[in-house]
């Protein structure tokens, strides 16, 4: 069991810490490229982050954001090799790098070092105590098996911040698993209060009500779920046994039979999500982890994928094109934009590149920009008859 006294004492410790933690001015050039790096970064271009911090770098290189970012996105790419080394350099420039532990952290439990895990975590609560902290710490001790310390670490969660809803949530699932399903609600419950738009705190809520033999007072909350994310094999399976134990057995055997399919592009999908974090440089791995996401109707996780493999083909147009229509579908029309405009600049002949961005174009309102994309797509495919369709409903 985690010794109590030693974690409370981290906690206190770590305010005279935090305190003394400051950073070197950093160059204006170097923080304009940290900031390009950062947009790059969030917006998909995960080589040009990297490309953009190695200038930054050649400039300054004793910068530790810089090193922090590339962290960043070498675990994005799941480089998790990579993004330790990063972030060993952070803290041999500043050891009292705030997030740099946590996310070690993280890759740690990543890589199912958990006892790491716990080790990265002690150490950022030392520095900068935060009920974020706290919670992993409980996670990483609950995968352990060691219950008591990470009941311990989500109560201390609670008393640093008794708004962290992840808190409630992981110590409302301790009480589940040991049977106590009335205590398991109320911990749910205050979780679920400060989180409310949070589909998997709904999921868990319906589940222990189902659990806790009301099945009709669970229905909002696998519907919820099911009409948000129509591949949740688990809210779909739970969803038609409510609906069985209320007496209405056609509609759930419904929800039962879409989870039974649901089942099979689930194990797919991990399948796909297993062997490219082990094999991060191959790309067709993430290639087709996309294709099941996507066939899936994951759009965010394919859209990440297919981004990870980008960075492996940067000149994959096909690739390229997968992630605007994903945009598109996501409706980041700006982003959408840019990537079917980047795909033309390599190549303009592309004929249904035109006719995508034409849609765009015409779908915002912009029907002039939809306009000049259809008639250029028609000055290489003058016989397109899609093309002169759509031009047609500008008329």
């Amino acid at each position: 069991m985690m010794n109590k006294k030693l974690l409370l004492m981290v906690i206190c410790v770590s305010c005279f810490f935090s305190a003394c933690q400051k950073k070197p001015d950093i160059d204006p050039a170097v923080a304009t490229l940290i900031f390009q790096a950062e947009t790059a970064f969030r917006n998909g271009y995960y080589n040009a982050a990297l490309t953009i911090t190695d200038s930054a770098i050649i400039i300054s290189p004793d910068v530790a954001d810089v090193y922090f970012l590339r962290g960043r996105v070498f675990t994005k790419l799941a480089r998790l090799n990579e993004a330790e080394a990063a972030y060993r350099t952070v803290l041999s420039l500043d050891s009292n790098y705030q997030g740099a532990r946590f996310n070690m952290g993280t890759n740690s439990i990543r890589q199912d070092d958990l006892p790491a895990a716990i080790a990265h975590y002690k150490s950022e609560l030392l520095l900068h105590p935060s009920a974020r902290t706290m919670v992993q710490i409980g996670r990483s001790y609950a995968d352990l098996g060691k219950i008591d310390s990470a009941a311990f670490a989500y109560e201390e969660a609670i008393k640093t911040d008794g708004e962290n809803a992840a808190a409630y949530m992981r110590l409302g699932h301790l009480y589940k698993d040991s049977g106590d399903v009335t205590k398991a609600i109320e911990y749910v419950t205050s979780g679920l209060n400060l989180d409310p738009e949070n589909l998997d705190y709904k999921y868990v809520m319906g589940s222990l009500l189902l659990l806790n033999g009301e099945p009709e007072v669970s229905l909002p909350y696998f519907q919820a779920v099911t009409s948000k994310r129509p591949w949740h094999y688990w809210s779909h399976h739970n969803l038609g046994q409510a609906l069985y134990r209320i007496g209405n057995e056609a509609e759930g055997q419904h929800y039962m039979d879409m989870a039974k399919e649901l089942q099979k592009g689930i194990q797919e999908v991990e399948n796909w999500r297993n062997l490219a974090n082990m094999n991060p440089d191959q790309l067709m791995l993430w290639v087709n982890l996309g294709n099941s996401l996507k066939n899936m109707g994951r759009i965010q996780e394919a859209k990440d994928a297919y981004l990870v493999a980008l960075s492996l083909s940067p000149m994959s147009f096909a690739l390229q094109n997968n992630i605007a229509n994903l945009c598109l579908m996501d409706g980041d029309t700006a982003q959408a934009i840019i990537r079917y405009e980047a795909i033309l600049s390599l190549d303009s002949t592309l004929v249904d590149i035109w006719l995508n961005l034409g849609v765009v174009y015409a779908s915002s309102g912009r029907k002039n920009y939809a306009r000049q994309a259809w008639v250029k797509g028609l000055e290489f495919d003058p016989d397109n008859t899609t093309l002169r369709d759509y031009l047609e409903t500008l008329n």
